[in-house]
């Protein structure tokens, strides 16, 4: 079976990863080989593949054991475009030294234990082999989905993630903040320090990555 590169992204009511573009047949092959994986019944009807969800829904989604839980595939140019591509350089990942972007999710030097109120924390196993973004690449991805997609849905949803990862992984000490870029590291601690109003605040990132009405 065809090796598909691949970072899990989330985990809330489903288990969300993001597949290079052209991998997506793939992906979604190699999920389809799972037996307590099931089609979606109706997509029509379904939260996870509205177009009213509060995110864009994925590419591909499967439900466990036909329940409402779901393990979904994510277009890397929709959600990490930024990152370089997740590509076979990638696999296996156990053999390799990592871009400082990503981490084994088994990896106990960097990512948390289990902890009451703040989720499972890194897996338990190393097989198979998953790779999640580090939490400076998160935060990354939600300033720049704030930025590109102010005043609409995605940039509204984006407010209150950056929000969390400041209090759940920043405050808890597992965000090195001098990994983001700038501008968006001077512009995440201007908005810690609350001197500007919110509006004002994502305006001006959105002027300091130079994205214009057109791009969005």
């Amino acid at each position: 079976m065809e090796l598909v590169p691949k970072l899990l992204l989330t985990l809330c009511k489903s288990i969300d990863f993001v597949v290079p573009d052209d991998h997506l047949e793939a992906g979604a092959k190699a999920l389809a080989q799972i037996q307590s994986l099931k089609p979606c019944l109706d997509q029509e009807v379904c939260p996870t593949s509205s177009l009213m969800r509060p995110t864009p829904p994925p590419a591909f989604h499967l439900h466990i054991d036909a329940s409402e839980v779901t393990v979904a595939l994510y277009l890397q140019s929709k959600t990490l475009w930024f990152l370089p591509p997740l590509d076979s350089s990638l696999s296996p990942p156990w053999r390799l030294k990592l871009p400082q972007h990503l981490v084994l999710a088994s990896d106990q030097t960097v990512l948390p234990p289990q902890r009451p109120g703040r989720g499972s924390g890194f897996f338990k196993s190393d097989q198979p082999p998953v790779l999640v973004p580090q939490s400076h690449v998160l935060l990354e991805a939600f300033l720049r989905l704030r930025a590109r997609d102010l005043g609409e849905r995605m940039g509204s949803l984006a407010m209150p993630m950056i929000t969390y990862m400041w209090e759940y992984v920043d405050d808890d000490g597992f965000l090195d903040t001098s990994q983001i870029p700038e501008p968006l590291r001077s512009s995440y601690q201007e908005l810690k320090e609350g001197k500007k109003p919110v509006r004002q605040w994502s305006m001006e990132l959105k002027e300091a990555l130079e994205i214009s009405d057109e791009q969005q």
